[in-house]
């Protein structure tokens, strides 16, 4: 108990005693104002009774007393003991008594009762707070842990008490009446199975069948999610077999049972929310329907639904709050002031609070508060004049519209329902969420941001770029100021939850956003919030442009080496053919030189002076022209392109051949999303790609990267959209590869900005119009320095393309001519040997002759 008052007390601190005299007091001090805080003394619940405590006091110590700090400080809180069960025939009512005497004993008041008691509905406690007349100001209609009876069929009048919700039976009320208005008069209701928590969910069907209008209940296993969604399941199964067009979900502690997003989800894969002629009606008193927020109906994209999701509210503005109690907790505090103001002009000098009349300032008190009007009946404490407004949720980007208004002042259901014209729906109007000057971080990066080329500029002025502009139309259309300031990075993790750059400026408060060419990842997600993608984009290689390689023997290049041997490797075999094919003839003409030039002729497209007769030879021909036709028809089609465009260095086309290249570094920047997705993928081609880059190859900035690829042998790996604008500004560079790494751009924000919903919801209108195509060409197209038709022009057939064709000529010539002198000098020594020879021949002639010899004998002789 010491702790749990430990709690309350430091939650509970509001502003001390004024020096001001109090002319309501007799001894002229302000009246020590005791609030009894209900507390279950438990730990079963702990969280609720938390949340309770908490918001109440947050609420009080924010509010301006001003008016009444002369003669009233909340300087004094009670914490009043609760048991599990309260009802009489288990705990005895006198225990209640016993435990607020001891909680103003330990407070040192033990002759004072507290001024007011602020909890939910416990019967016990009403009772005991009349018989001490005490007011009693109820926050819920049952107490923390569902046991005790609810206040929902209670009908017993309570002078003492103030209920600051509507009266249930009414709010359930309001649901039939709009049913009857929509002439439905069957439904599928959808209930929790927990007895402790659906008196208000079996109030529903007992109104149901008083009006006529059939239902179909279904109670759900609110203990086991997967039971829950196993039933919902088979419950909208049945749903539309019987084709029944309203499910009614009623879920009085969604906040705790989840049962209206179950039921949506579970819907949407049915296919049930685009169907136009189906209803959801959702019904939680407790107000909170966090499933029907503005950022749930956006993440779930229930916006997109065509069918109705219908839903009451306290007010015209919707207001999302972080717990089911904080509407209540601002009311109670509103109350309590306003009641205090009351009571200065009605009580006389006392010298303490007068419990009574303290109760009669409460009932008097009247102003709109957060859960809509706040007026008490004089007689039943009960909530009167309010009014609840039915919203129609999703079909479009008006996701949240008023389309109806009940009111309990009418007797028949005409009277208290009634239907807006949807013609000119009545829309929701956010309220002003920004407060001041709006601090946004920005990475300097072209073309998102830069800083604009003029010395005397400031402020704001002094940056332009796509996200600049995209920042101010968002500015003009959610109504906010900005000051802009850069950061180095966008953001990385450097500790546990501890994050840089941008990603580190939003989360400890210095920026509201953070804007620019950041990607959205799951990491920075668990830590921020991002808006909905501003544009797509991915990851692709940045490399410099091939340079130009000049070859004098450009006109080999049609055929590769490989084929070249293999040409010169068939007609040597041709020729060897014919000359073995030959070799027997009578009339032989394929000799070996004969045979190397009919080969070398053909080839050339030259022709031979003979032709082969013998069968085999000329299917031999047949085949080898044929040969030739192909081989001399590719050749010339591939000159044509090969000699009339720039032949240009060997360059990578993707990650895998950038992989494979040794002589080719890469890299990206340093800190980066890109740089953690290659360092944490577990993919082989990656993690080489990251050895790489780990080995010198990252950089601190895009420019930097743009700059190491001018030089050559570096390709950067970056955003594609960055190294769009690298190509289209900067001709040295080109992209290459198709974008990998799929992901967005987004706006980083704090997890939980009330201005979420809003700013998607105009980033949505701004993607659907004009705005973000001409934005695009206003920063990349329009920006283009680079005319791609110049990349290959048309190149002048000049004498760089014809020189090896004039060095093979040459070289013919050449051989040509050294042959020539060879052969003259062979044969001018061949002619001289024979003239000797014949000399000698004519010399042993004569002498034979003189001695008597023949001129046969004489050949013989020299044959021999």
């Amino acid at each position: 108990m010491g702790s749990c008052k430990t709690v309350v007390c430091l939650l509970l601190c509001l502003c001390q005693t004024s020096h001001q005299l109090c002319k309501q007091s007799q001894s002229g001090r302000p009246f020590v104002f005791y609030v009894g805080i209900l507390c279950l003394n438990t730990d079963t619940d702990i969280n609720t009774i938390d949340t309770l405590r908490k918001d109440i006091t947050e609420i009080l110590m924010s509010t301006n007393e001003s008016e009444v700090v002369s003669c009233f400080q909340f300087n004094k809180y009670v914490y009043i003991e609760v048991k599990i069960d309260l009802q009489i025939e288990t705990g005895g009512w006198t225990n209640i008594e016993e435990a607020i005497d001891t909680a103003m004993t330990d407070e040192g008041e033990s002759s004072v009762s507290p001024s007011v008691i602020i909890g939910p509905f416990y019967m016990n406690v009403a009772m005991i707070a009349e018989k001490m007349g005490i007011p009693y100001i109820v926050t819920d209609y049952k107490g923390f842990d569902w046991i005790d009876v609810s206040s929902v069929r209670n009908h017993v009048i309570w002078k003492t008490m103030l209920v600051m919700k509507p009266p249930s039976q009414q709010v359930i009320l309001a649901v039939v009446d709009m049913m009857n208005a929509y002439d439905w008069k069957i439904a599928v209701v959808v209930k929790p199975d927990d007895p402790t928590s659906d008196q208000e969910c079996n109030d529903l069907l007992s109104q149901m069948m008083d009006n006529d209008i059939s239902s179909i209940s279904y109670s759900l296993e609110v203990s086991s999610k997967e039971k829950t969604d196993t039933q919902a399941s088979e419950l909208l199964r049945t749903a539309q077999m019987l084709n029944i067009k309203t499910v009614l979900v009623c879920s009085p502690r969604d906040y705790r049972q989840n049962l209206i997003s179950t039921i949506l989800n579970t819907a949407k894969t049915f296919g049930m929310m685009s169907d136009e002629s189906r209803s959801f009606i959702l019904l939680d008193t407790d107000f909170y329907l966090h499933s029907l927020s503005e950022n749930n109906i956006y993440r779930q994209k229930y916006y997109a639904a065509r069918s109705q999701l219908l839903a009451f509210r306290y007010r015209d503005v919707i207001e999302d709050f972080t717990s089911p109690t904080r509407a209540i907790a601002t009311d109670v505090s509103r109350l309590i002031v306003e009641a205090k103001k009351n009571y200065m002009t009605i009580a006389g000098r006392q010298s303490k609070i007068d419990s009574k009349l303290f109760l009669e300032s409460l009932k008097k008190v009247s102003f709109d508060g957060t859960s809509g009007m706040i007026q008490f009946n004089s007689t039943t404490g009960a909530r009167v004049n309010f009014n609840l407004h039915l919203y129609r949720h999703g079909r479009g980007l008006d996701i949240i519209t008023r389309i109806g208004e009940w009111s309990p002042n009418g007797v028949v259901p005409q009277a208290r329902f009634t239907k807006l014209n949807e013609s000119k729906p009545q829309k929701t109007k956010i309220k002003s969420l920004f407060d001041g000057v709006q601090k946004v971080a920005v990475v300097l990066e072209d073309p998102f941001v830069m800083l604009k080329d003029d010395p005397f500029a400031t402020g704001n002025d002094r940056y332009e770029g796509f996200t600049i502009d995209l920042l101010n139309e968002l500015s003009d259309r959610c109504g906010f100021e900005y000051e802009i300031y850069h950061m180095e990075a966008y953001g990385s993790i450097v500790g546990e939850g501890v994050w840089n750059g941008i990603v580190g400026e939003v989360i400890n408060g210095s920026a509201t956003f953070g804007m620019g060419a950041i990607s959205i990842t799951s990491g920075r997600e668990k830590d921020v919030d991002f808006s909905l993608g501003v544009m797509t984009t991915g990851v692709n290689l940045l490399i410099s442009k091939p340079k130009i390689v000049d070859s004098i023997f450009q006109f080999m290049e049609p055929f590769s080496l490989n084929l070249w041997m293999a040409i010169v490797g068939a007609s040597v075999g041709v020729s060897l053919l014919y000359f073995v094919l030959d070799y027997s003839s009578e009339e032989r003409k394929f000799s070996v030189r004969e045979t190397w030039w009919f080969s070398i002729g053909t080839l050339l497209m030259r022709g031979t002076d003979f032709a082969p007769r013998p069968t085999s030879q000329r299917i031999l021909t047949a085949g080898f022209l044929f040969f030739v036709l192909i081989t001399v028809s590719s050749y010339t089609a591939n000159m044509a392109a090969f000699l009339t465009t720039n032949n240009l260095e060997k360059q990578i086309q993707s990650l895998e051949e950038l992989n494979e290249r040794s002589d080719y570094e890469c890299g990206t920047v340093r800190d980066s999303a890109t740089m953690n997705f290659f360092r944490k993928s577990s993919k082989s081609l990656y993690q080489n790609v990251w050895k790489k880059m780990s080995d010198g190859g990252l950089v601190s900035g895009s420019e930097e990267g743009r700059q190491r690829v001018k030089k050559g042998g570096y390709a950067f790996i970056f955003d594609y959209m960055i190294n769009s604008y690298s190509e289209l500004t900067s001709c040295e560079t080109k992209m290459v590869g198709i974008p990998f790494r799929l992901q967005e751009h987004g706006i980083v924000m704090k997890q939980g900005a009330p201005f979420k919903t809003n700013l998607n919801i105009n980033l949505l209108k701004i993607k659907e119009s004009t705005i973000m195509a001409q934005l695009r060409n206003k920063w990349w197209e329009n920006k283009r320095k680079c005319d791609f038709s110049e990349s290959q022009p048309t190149v002048e057939f000049g004498i760089k393309h014809m020189a090896g064709v004039f060095i093979v000529g040459a070289g013919g010539l050449v051989c040509a001519i050294l042959f020539f002198l060879s052969k003259k000098w062979f044969v001018a020594l061949r002619t001289k040997d024979k003239a000797a020879e014949s000399d000698s021949g004519k010399a042993e002639t004569l002498y034979a002759t003189e001695k008597g010899v023949s001129k046969t004998d004489v050949a013989n002789a020299v044959s021999v």
